[in-house]
């Protein structure tokens, strides 16, 4: 539903009081302004047995200090591991069949064509949405995909799948003010075909770690989010090298900004530093493409066409033409099933069923005996040693329940910790040990907490990526909407106080901003928008 710039006015002033009605359902037991502040910081891939090797060797000593005074945690993230689902779910406490985010890409309607996500394609309201309708300031500051990004009270910097010659801040004119300064908004090559190397990230880390100081100081915020997305990248490009070796100074270097950032804040801040998935370097892999048409699932077309990808595409570009290239290989008539999205060791299948897809040919009433069939072939799949592969299968349905479960893939699996999954219609093997090792994402990520409000805990605990947007609203004295699916996690604070909820129907600034978070606005709308805001006292 669009919503219209009167709308949108009307929302920011109810947001900082200035008609709307202040009682309400969910409204008349919030705090005017949190007790304390709160400081999310996110390293995008960090791993605890990396920070556990460092550790053992006299290194990360912040990131240690802050354990040893709080908590620490695993924490599982999405199924599959990605930061195109995981941040989403994070930041709004709901699964991707609540958000609509699974892959990089979402479908486009009425082909087997795919296109790169953006903000908008989040469904569910993130926490600094829910904290402008309270009128909590934020400070948002590289999250992925928050492009474009969207008038708060407070700052936003957009992160990952930012243009660089786009408006990526709210206010609009941080941006060329960043720009002058040199820094860019992604690291990574998703829309932008360039080289990335160690210099490149130790001088936008410098960058950033210096406008971070400088927005940190102002008094403008309560809740505040940055991600860092260096370790993740450079986890990537670490193939054929020590990982060990390549990875430590990173992580050492985000552990110095991490002292940094803590001390600026100040003893009375609570701090949360997590990741959205960890990373492994796997020694084997699995051909899904290879094996669904083995089994006769995915059927090749008789002359499948075969292409290469130049290799200086953006990502973003690039992986779309892979999954083109996957799909345009296929016989639809017959094709039962296709691999979507995998990353580390976990894969995904989606069927081609007959009023969904465009040219399905497996009738509604079979999906159910269908996906049985392939969970129990995926169950009995051995590698060329005789080692069962598939370790855990769910139904989508069932794991991430929610409106857009629909357009999610129809099965999730998972394989041996060792066993990577990829997607290659040109490789024929279905299975086998590689040459050289492969680092890409695993499930398990980390969680570490202290503060005013975190108690000290001994031993790790296990914590769901879900769990940080109602955490967050939570630790700011704020009600947390029935509909998320995240824990507050409570039980690691000295907070007397129990967990407040309110029905999500019954919030009308939760509809309001979920309203806020469909409507696709234009430049001129934004324009007109910043200068009304401007007025009310934001954007200053």
């Amino acid at each position: 539903m669009r919503l219209s710039l009167t709308a949108s006015l009307l929302f920011f002033v109810a947001a900082c009081g200035g008609g709307a009605p202040q009682g309400g359902p969910g409204r008349g037991t919030e705090s005017p302004r949190p007790p304390r502040r709160l400081l999310v910081i996110g390293w995008d891939g960090a791993d605890f047995d990396e920070i556990d090797r460092l550790a053992r060797e006299g290194g990360m000593e912040n990131l240690t200090a802050l354990a040893k005074r709080g908590v620490e945690a695993r924490l599982a993230s999405t199924v599959i591991p990605i930061s195109s689902a995981a941040w989403p779910a994070a930041v709004t406490g709901r699964g991707p069949g609540e958000t609509g985010v699974f892959s990089f890409f979402e479908p486009v309607p009425g082909s087997y064509d795919v296109r790169l996500i953006s903000s908008r394609s989040n469904h569910a309201a993130p926490i600094w949405r829910l904290l402008t309708a309270r009128g909590i300031p934020s400070l948002v500051f590289g999250v992925p995909i928050t492009y474009p990004p969207e008038p708060i009270l407070g700052t936003m910097v957009s992160g990952m799948l930012s243009p660089f010659d786009a408006v990526y801040t709210w206010p609009p004119e941080l941006t060329e003010t960043l720009r002058r300064r040199g820094f860019e908004p992604d690291l990574d090559t998703w829309v932008e075909a360039r080289p990335v190397g160690w210099e490149d990230v130790d001088r936008q880390l410098r960058i950033k770690e210096e406008v971070l100081l400088e927005l940190l100081e102002r008094e403008d915020w309560a809740f505040a989010m940055v991600v860092f997305k260096s370790l993740d990248v450079m986890s990537h490009l670490s193939y054929g090298v020590d990982f060990h070796a390549q990875m430590g100074p990173l992580y050492e270097r985000l552990d110095a900004i991490l002292g940094t950032l803590v001390a600026k804040v100040g003893p009375g801040t609570d701090v949360i530093v997590l990741s959205d998935h960890g990373f492994h370097v796997y020694g084997a892999g699995m051909n899904l493409t290879a094996w669904l048409e083995a089994e006769g699932f995915s059927v090749p077309k008789e002359h499948r066409k075969r292409f290469t990808i130049r290799e200086d595409e953006p990502l973003g570009r690039r992986e779309r033409l892979e999954i083109r290239k996957l799909r345009d290989g296929l016989d639809w008539s017959k094709t039962r099933a296709f691999a979507t999205r995998s990353e580390g060791n976990f894969g995904s299948i989606r069927l081609n069923v007959a009023g969904r897809e465009p040219s399905g040919c497996v009738a509604p009433e079979e999906r159910g005996a269908l996906l049985d069939e392939i969970e129990a072939r995926l169950r009995s799949f051995r590698d060329p040693g005789g080692v069962g592969v598939v370790t855990n299968v769910w139904r989508s349905e069932s794991l991430y329940p929610g409106p857009f479960a629909e357009t999610l893939p129809d099965l999730l699996f998972e394989t041996v910790p060792e066993c990577q999954v990829f997607s290659d219609p040109d490789e024929e093997r279905i299975a086998g040990n590689y040459g050289l090792g492969v680092p890409d994402h695993r499930r398990s990520g980390i969680f570490l907490a202290a503060g005013p409000s975190f108690r000290a805990i001994d031993g790790r605990g296990d914590v769901e990526i879900r769990d940080l947007a109602p955490t967050v609203l939570f630790l700011l004295d704020q009600s947390v909407p029935e509909g998320m699916s995240g824990e507050a996690l409570a039980r690691f604070t000295n907070l007397e106080r129990a967990v407040r909820f309110v029905p999500d129907e019954e919030d009308p600034l939760l509809d309001a901003s979920r309203e806020m978070g469909a409507a696709p606005f234009t430049e001129e709308e934004l324009r007109v928008l910043e200068q009304r805001l401007q007025g009310l006292g934001y954007g200053r």
